[in-house]
């Protein structure tokens, strides 16, 4: 049997919600930008002008679901208005165990009669998924910790989802370390730092020069 977990709860052995098909979140549309000029043929396309790559709209569409045990119906549905109606949670289906969805759920349909009663909960949840391997303290970032330089180390980014890399830097200690990133050279004092060119789809290679300890983090996410 499919189901689903939504926060802490788990659709059918917390509420008893039998899904009528398996539970599946839709893709997220991607936000598609075209230019109509008069006079010109067709239209252009500028759908990646702003940003330098194509970003996507939300998740959206609706779980079905059987309440198991007709005669709990009515404390089922009080159950889901106050857990779940409308919250900021999270969402792991079984069948996609190692990652999550985050975004809101409602209860948006409710029928019932002698022989069966349905819910139906509708959802909108942020474009990409999560690996639930990547939580740390509430966010899901990937962390590279630890990394000694002692001179010049060159570490390289593995780009291995579909969000594009932006790292964060965390230089621990006093001494200032020069970061190289396609030939241009970015100062890394002590704390954090993130810079707007240091970014991309593909693996990033990057240079350290000087004497410290640097953290790097950076959020990963899936279609």
């Amino acid at each position: 049997m499919y189901g689903m977990k939504i926060g802490e709860f788990h659709s059918y052995k917390d509420f008893g919600l039998v899904p009528t098909s398996k539970p599946v979140v839709n893709l997220p549309s991607p936000k598609l930008e075209y230019l109509d000029i008069p006079g010109r043929q067709g239209e252009i396309d500028i759908t990646e002008s702003l940003t330098g790559e194509v970003i996507y709209e939300m998740r959206t569409g609706s779980f079905e679901f059987i309440v198991s045990d007709i005669e709990k119906w009515q404390e089922v549905y009080r159950k889901l208005l106050s857990t779940v109606h409308g919250k900021k949670t999270s969402l792991v289906l079984d069948t996609e165990k190692d990652y999550v969805y985050q975004g809101r759920l409602w209860v948006s349909e409710f029928k019932s009669d002698k022989n069966y009663s349905l819910i139906t909960l509708d959802y909108k949840l942020e474009p990409y998924k999560y690996r639930l391997g990547d939580l740390r303290n509430g966010e899901f970032i990937h962390r590279i910790d630890g990394i000694s330089i002692t001179s010049s180390k060159t570490i390289t980014l593995t780009f291995d989802s579909d969000m594009t890399i932006v790292p964060e830097f965390n230089n621990k200690t006093e001494n200032v370390l020069t970061l190289n990133f396609q030939g241009k050279k970015f100062s890394l004092p002590k704390g954090m730092s993130r810079f707007p060119e240091v970014r991309g789809r593909k693996n990033l290679v990057l240079t350290c020069t000087g004497s410290s300890t640097l953290d790097i983090s950076y959020k990963r996410g899936w279609l």
